[in-house]
């Protein structure tokens, strides 16, 4: 074999070696990446300024996902939010696991020094208060009020499915049942209440009809509605169970139109995929 021979048959030898090495990086290099992305940090561009000031759209903020950020959640942090079914969103931390929350038809919400103020908002029709579960708490059906009744049925189904369960809802005047075709005369948003949806009510509903029956009947004591829950396989009633993780109460101050446990209820701790945090403070850690 001549020496120019040898010398092709070298360099080509050495060039798929050198394929084959720079192949294997590029692979390394792309599951380090993704790696990265899925389990250590991610960037989010904000799309419309659908959560506060902090935030404008076009903005790119980089969210943590490494359990010292998202297991040190405080006040006021921003975190990027799973949801069934739906694209991640970002929201902003109101209540922590043990709080108390009270919220206020004006828009305001206040947890012990924590305030905060909704714009526009229209969904709160009265004052309510309510206690955000940690995990292992006893959470009892009979000792919550309406919207606490609807934040920890929403856990139940949240957790084992809306199939398993169903809501039975009673009218009562003290302790005297009271007919559910009572309600026929009530109306929510301009239409009749149809006897085969009150079940399904959220608190809002039950509160505007109890009002329009008690304003019927001045000289009356007042009605009020009791909901209870049951197994949908054997109709036996659920009367409580343990709160199955860390629960958050998030929200996005731009008023109706974004939603934010209001309607979604308390979030999860295994629902928050990260906290947005500056690079600065990622690396400190």
């Amino acid at each position: 074999m001549s020496a120019a021979s040898y010398a092709k048959k070298l360099q080509r030898a050495s060039s798929r070696k050198w394929n084959i090495v720079l192949g294997l990086v590029l692979l390394a290099v792309f599951l380090f990446s993704l790696a990265l992305r899925l389990y250590v940090i991610e960037p989010v561009r904000i799309v419309g300024n659908a959560l506060d000031s902090r935030l404008s759209s076009g903005d790119l903020v980089w969210v943590c996902k490494l359990p010292f950020c998202t297991n040190k959640l405080t006040h006021d942090d921003i975190v990027l939010v799973s949801l069934n079914g739906q694209d991640p969103i970002l929201r902003s931390v109101f209540g922590l696991p043990g709080d108390s929350i009270r919220i206020f038809p004006d828009g305001k919400i206040q947890s012990g020094e924590n305030t905060s103020q909704w714009e526009d908002e229209s969904e709160i029709i009265a004052p309510r208060e309510f206690y955000i579960p940690r995990q292992g708490d006893s959470i009892s059906f009979s000792e919550l009020n309406d919207i606490a009744f609807d934040y920890a049925s929403l856990i139940l189904q949240n957790q084992f499915g809306t199939h398993r369960y169903y809501t039975q809802a009673q009218l009562l005047r003290e302790n005297d049942t009271l007919p559910l075709s009572r309600v026929g005369s009530a109306h929510i948003f301009g239409r009749p209440v149809s006897i085969r949806e009150i079940h399904g009510f959220h608190w809002q509903e039950y509160f505007i009809i109890s009002l329009q029956i008690n304003r019927e009947e001045p000289g009356a004591k007042p009605v009020r509605f009791e909901r209870k829950i049951y197994n949908a396989q054997d109709s036996t009633e659920i009367k409580g169970f343990r709160s199955p993780d860390d629960f958050y109460y998030l929200i996005c101050t731009k008023g109706n139109h974004y939603a934010d446990s209001r309607q979604l209820g308390f979030i999860a701790k295994k629902q928050i995929i990260g906290k947005v945090v500056r690079a600065q403070t990622l690396f400190q850690h």
